[in-house]
């Protein structure tokens, strides 16, 4: 099949059972565009202004870049993975995790994600509520409605909304920051915080990494798409560090500015900057909610469908429909009052999933052969073990950051493993 063939289908196969085939691999500046456009996004600028406002603007800035270069590690790695082998997340998984063991660590993410999707589309709601006087409710409705039938359409729809929603955030960031510097401080580099417990710099940095932790680790829904190894790595440069720290540091400049009352709380949301100030950009400032907030929201969607589509032996669409349902009503029961601490769960127990795969996949079995086995019990105690390590630094040394612990114990204990465990790592699958 000829590759203008497949690119003329409005509704592509998503291959959620098998690799991508090659006649199906999408340019490189397609697949960027879907990492490109998911991290540019006000909740990467509430992030930012969170931290900003705990750590002053420098030394907020700087968490923010080491944080997003510590994503492009991980993400870059099992990109690459995904792009030489077209396997999505939980096919990879399979391989790491056993046939078996694999619906733990795929269950676990793919429904962490639909409380993703959950959040997107209930700050929706709060936002147009809070900076517009639209009604809640079906402000929520109708984001949660446009955000599933965008997902419905699969990738191809999401590399579109990537090339639209991450310009539309560059524009509508420059006039905040433009609007917030003419009314408040325009001396950002000397802000300073005006809390007394200000969080730790590692604790920023794990922030940061949490905020796309899940979505990361799951990297190869997206990324399996690439024609190779290394446009699928080449495709995640544009979202860690490019993007997501665009994102952030706009969110940290707003709140540098001092415009936002409250920025302990709300962050970097700049949707208040933007309210009052005339039709045209009051109707910017709303298609900008939607198509922002949908690009996160429908990112993730797609993510928990196509993890519970291959774990259910289902097709990816109809799961969007189902899991979309799900997530509204989650969504309408007020899930993004728990951001904060959402955030905190990510950064100790994900990290390590992630280093484990990549250890497994590229340092340890580098030609992916190994055969298919039911459970892997290596890869569940070194998952176990890091995560404890993790939640102990989070609660005993919170200047550390968590997620870097969890990573760098993940792939000690792996490779300590590998060395001790003698014969198969498995338990054989039952015939």
């Amino acid at each position: 099949m000829s590759t203008s063939v497949v690119e003329k289908k409005l509704l592509d196969p998503e291959f959620e059972h098998t690799p991508v085939p090659k006649e199906y691999r999408k340019k490189l500046s397609s697949v960027a565009a879907v990492w490109f456009g998911f991290p540019m996004v006000l909740t990467s600028a509430v992030i930012g202004g969170l931290i900003t406002a705990q750590l002053g603007f420098k030394a907020g800035a700087l968490a923010m870049l080491l944080g997003n270069l510590l994503l492009f590690v991980m993400v870059g790695l099992l990109s690459y993975d995904a792009g030489r082998s077209g396997l999505n997340f939980s096919l990879t998984a399979q391989r790491t995790f056993g046939r078996s063991g694999y619906y733990i660590i795929s269950g676990l993410l793919s429904t962490v994600v639909i409380g993703w999707f959950a959040l997107q589309v209930g700050l929706t709601g709060a936002t147009m509520h809070g900076s517009f006087g639209a009604s809640l409710l079906i402000m929520t409705v109708i984001g949660g409605i446009l955000y599933v039938a965008v997902t419905y359409i699969g990738i191809k729809a999401l590399s579109i909304l990537g090339w639209i929603a991450a310009p539309f955030y560059i524009l509508i960031a420059i006039i905040a920051i433009v609007m917030a510097m003419k009314t408040g401080n325009s001396d950002i580099l000397d802000y300073h915080p005006h809390v007394s417990n200000a969080m730790s710099f590692g604790a920023a940095v794990t922030l940061v990494f949490a905020g796309f932790a899940d979505s990361g680790t799951m990297t190869a829904d997206f990324t399996r798409w690439a024609k190779n190894g290394r446009e699928g790595i080449l495709s995640t440069i544009f979202a860690f560090p490019i993007g997501n720290f665009i994102a952030e540091l706009v969110g940290g400049i707003i709140v540098a500015t001092g415009v936002i009352s409250n920025p302990t709380s709300t962050g970097g949301d700049f949707m208040s900057v933007l309210a009052g100030h005339g039709p045209l950009l009051t109707i910017l400032s709303i298609l900008f909610v939607f198509i922002n907030l949908g690009s996160v929201g429908t990112h993730c969607l797609y993510n928990g469908a196509v993890g519970w589509s291959h774990m259910t032996g289902k097709k990816m669409r109809p799961i969007t429909l189902i899991i979309g349902i799900v997530g509204l009503i989650v969504a309408v029961s007020g899930i993004y009052n728990h951001f904060f601490n959402w955030l905190v769960l990510l950064g100790v127990i994900i990290p390590p999933i992630g280093a484990i795969m990549i250890m497994d996949r590229l340092v340890l079995r580098k030609n992916g052969s190994a055969n298919l086995v039911n459970w892997r019990p290596m890869a569940f105690v070194v998952w176990i073990l890091s995560s404890a390590i993790a939640l102990y630094c989070n609660f005993y040394a919170p200047h550390l950051s968590v997620a870097f612990v969890g990573l760098v114990s993940a792939a000690i204990f792996y490779g300590i493993g590998s060395k001790l465990v003698k014969g198969p790592d498995s338990i054989p699958e039952m015939k």
